[in-house]
């Protein structure tokens, strides 16, 4: 069997699945008539057998091409092409990025795993059980050394799991049971000290949600541990109730704040020839902030599109005159020819607002974003009476929520809570820095 044969193959499944009329009384039905007409009981077992052949030609149909593309490798296709590996050639004839380098990492491990390779020839394996068996097998040896014997055996126990994820959950059951059992060697590294072994995954879901997963070694994980602790403590809300925000959420805000001090420190690696920080890119022609027209949206360079209200909060601090100086000559207004609050008019929001300056909350300086008040895509200038400093949880709730602050006669931030449309207007709250309620600009 060859190309041509599939293709006959192909062509008269296509054929069978093209939309028809429904057939004459005792004529043959389509496959088409079957799966868009089934009647009802009479139908129940036709199409439960034709899922259940569909899953077998699926699973056959993933396994020759994870073995074509592995074949097309050790030819040297990918190279001749111009492209760098069997993954790259299957993302060019239309496969997803995520399951093209499935398929292949399947195709390249076919040879150390005979069992399992010889389940996926009768159809009866998927290629996802297929990867997780094939990952599992590479992270027990990574831990410990297989001979041919013990690999086999390892991967039929995997084999025998129910989903990928227990296949993913016994492997490492084996993998600790059998470093376990090996003879110390003083000159070789703990499983728990083994950088080598470090890994981290970062995918992005069908919501544009990114998760994670790490595998670190002992001594990187305690440096994770003490870089996100002063992150993690609960913050009470401004009339004094505890925090509301989960420990995973406090973890999830701290590993946040962490990454935003790194991209905030100017000796960081480049990327590309530049400092890395958060890119948006927002389409030529936007009619209002984060609203441009003809319906485009704004994107971020690695994640995709974002909201109006994200794109508003980016641009709070990331950089268009006249320039207004204090009588020591540093600079309070850039108007608009800057977006970004440069270093002196931050030290100025630092000698007022003295962190964030939500009431109640008074994170210092150092985790804080210089928000707008005005918006500067409104046509908010870049000065002191036009910023205000916000933690990134606080500064999130500004764009999100219905909260508003406002510069008051003190020159100090003020904050209005969000109110009922159809009744009074709730009393306003004082910034953080603030001790009094008086508006006199020499009070405490």
């Amino acid at each position: 069997m060859d190309a041509t044969h599939l293709d006959t193959f192909v062509d008269a499944l296509i054929d069978d699945l093209t939309a028809a009329p429904p057939p004459e009384e005792g004529a043959e039905r389509t496959l088409f008539d079957l799966l868009d007409h089934p009647r009802r009981v009479v139908d129940e077992q036709p199409v439960l057998a034709v899922l259940a052949v569909a899953v077998t030609a699926r699973n056959l149909f993933d396994h020759v091409i994870a073995q074509a593309a592995a074949a097309a490798e050790r030819l040297g296709i990918p190279a001749r092409r111009h492209l760098r590996s069997g993954a790259d050639l299957l993302i060019s004839l239309g496969v997803a990025p995520g399951a093209a380098r499935r398929a292949v990492r399947v195709g390249r491990a076919a040879h150390t795993l005979p069992a399992l390779t010889r389940a996926q020839r009768l159809g009866g394996l998927g290629i996802e059980f297929a990867d997780a068996v094939g990952r599992g097998v590479a992270h027990i040896s990574d831990r410990v050394a297989l001979s041919d014997e013990d690999r086999a055996t390892v991967a039929t126990l995997l084999m025998i799991q129910t989903t990928p994820a227990d296949v993913s959950k016994k492997a490492r059951e084996i993998a600790i049971d059998k470093a376990s059992k090996q003879p110390h060697d003083e000159a070789a590294v703990p499983i728990a000290e083994n950088s080598d072994l470090n890994e981290m995954t970062l995918v992005q879901n069908d919501d544009g949600r990114v998760s994670a997963t790490l595998d670190l070694d002992v001594l990187t994980g305690e440096e994770l541990f003490a870089a996100l602790d002063p992150w993690c403590r609960p913050v009470p809300l401004p009339d004094g109730s505890p925090d509301p925000r989960s420990t995973g959420r406090r973890r999830a805000d701290a590993f946040g704040q962490l990454v935003r001090g790194f991209l905030s420190n100017s000796q960081r690696p480049t990327s590309g020839g530049v400092l890395p920080h958060v890119t948006l890119l927002r389409p030529a022609g936007a009619g209002r902030a984060g609203v441009p027209d003809d319906g485009c949206v704004d994107t971020l360079g690695f994640t995709g599109p974002v909201s109006a209200t994200t794109a508003d909060l980016i641009s709070c601090d990331s950089s268009l005159g006249s320039v207004i100086v204090d009588d020591v000559g540093a600079p309070l207004d850039v108007g608009r020819s800057e977006r970004l609050f440069p270093p002196r008019i931050r030290k100025a929001l630092a000698a007022r607002d003295r962190g964030c300056a939500f009431p109640g909350c008074g994170r210092p300086v150092s985790w804080c974003d210089a928000h707008h008040i005005e918006p500067w895509g409104a046509g908010g200038v870049t000065c002191l009476d036009n910023g205000v400093l916000f933690c990134r949880c606080h500064h999130t709730l500004i764009h999100h929520s219905n909260w508003q602050v406002y510069l008051g006669p003190d020159r100090h931030p003020w904050f209005i809570p969000p109110r009922d449309p159809a009744g009074p207007e709730p009393p306003h709250m004082r910034s953080h820095a603030r001790r009094t309620m008086t508006d006199l600009p020499a009070a405490a």
